[in-house]
Order: structure tokens, then sequence, then C-alpha cells
């Protein structure tokens, strides 16, 4: 699994809320764009995806083939 931002999403134009509830400090934000994610850092909490208020920010499950 793994959070993505879907850019189409987020208004951008404001300070990403879901940045001040990151436990770990993955999520990030320049100025008002999109937040990025350091996946070395992200433990996969979901608290940014749950709290993200435009749904921007999801979690992708990988699918294994067989």
């Amino acid at each position: 699994m793994t959070i993505k931002i879907n850019r189409g999403r987020c208004p951008q134009n404001h300070p990403c809320p879901s940045v001040r509830i990151c436990p770990t400090g993955a999520l990030t934000q320049k100025g008002f764009n999109a937040p990025e994610i350091d996946k070395e850092k992200c433990i996969e909490c979901m608290r940014c995806v749950s709290y993200c208020p435009t749904g921007a920010i999801t979690l992708e499950r990988k699918i294994q083939a067989k």
C-alpha cells in the first residue's frame, strides 16, 4: 500500500491541514503547493488520509499478479 496525493483534488490555495497531524513529519508542503510525502518517513498510519477534507490524500493498494 502507498499513500498518494491527487493534485487535481487538492485546492493548493491554503496550508494543508493534514501536514500538522503527520506524526513522523513525512508530509510536507512548500508554500501553498500540494503536499509531498517522504516515503522513507511515512509509516502509513492513515492520519493524513482520514484528515484531508478534499480527499486528495488517498491510500493506493498495490495489486499483485498471480
